[in-house]
């Protein structure tokens, strides 16, 4: 909960009617819950009793309507998001070892439209946790290999043991394994 204070606000200040940790605490919620668009997560928030919106820290006794989801969600920092969701995820394992990671890129379902080749993501997943340990965009005009030694570099992985496709078999993503005390 705490955590989700740190994202940085970049609304407007006639768009900050809500505060912007309960409304992503909710949209948290509401993902978890099985909504996965703005008209489920609205919906999802509008059958929020009061005592549980107070609980979310939204004290106006409603959530906001779909567009205002959309707006939120349009200048989200979701650099921030994914560093803090991640912090949290790895603060699950408290000092054990991260075990088992695997490394994975995927393009999003539906992000491609003409002569943009859509979303790519590159995650990695540890089994220990549940969950995801860190996740960055892959550039346009780049391939998997940088950016899994970006994703590698800001992440713990003493002890682990972390896993890939044929791709990730490159000698700078297994030294920056090894170099940060994992396996391969």
């Amino acid at each position: 909960w705490k955590l989700l204070g740190e994202v940085p606000d970049r609304r407007e200040a006639q768009g900050r009617r809500y505060p912007l940790r309960g409304l992503l605490a909710v949209a948290i919620a509401a993902t978890l819950a099985g909504r996965t668009s703005l008209a489920g997560i609205a919906r999802w928030g509008a059958k929020l009793k009061k005592g549980a919106l107070r609980a979310f820290g939204l004290d106006r006794g409603r959530t906001p309507c779909q567009a205002s989801w959309h707006y939120l969600f349009r200048r989200l920092d979701t650099d921030a998001v994914e560093r803090i969701l991640a912090a949290w995820v790895r603060s699950l394992g408290g000092d054990q070892a991260p075990g088992h990671v695997a490394i994975d890129g995927k393009t999003l379902r539906g992000s491609r439209s003409g002569e943009y080749p859509g979303v790519h993501l590159l995650a990695a997943y540890c089994e220990g946790v549940q969950g995801v340990l860190g996740e960055l965009r892959v550039g346009a005009r780049e391939n998997e290999i940088p950016a899994a030694l970006r994703l590698l570099k800001k992440m713990p992985l003493k002890g682990a043991v972390v896993t890939g496709e044929a791709i990730f078999a490159q000698k700078a993503i297994c030294r920056r394994i090894v170099g940060k005390g994992g396996d391969y």
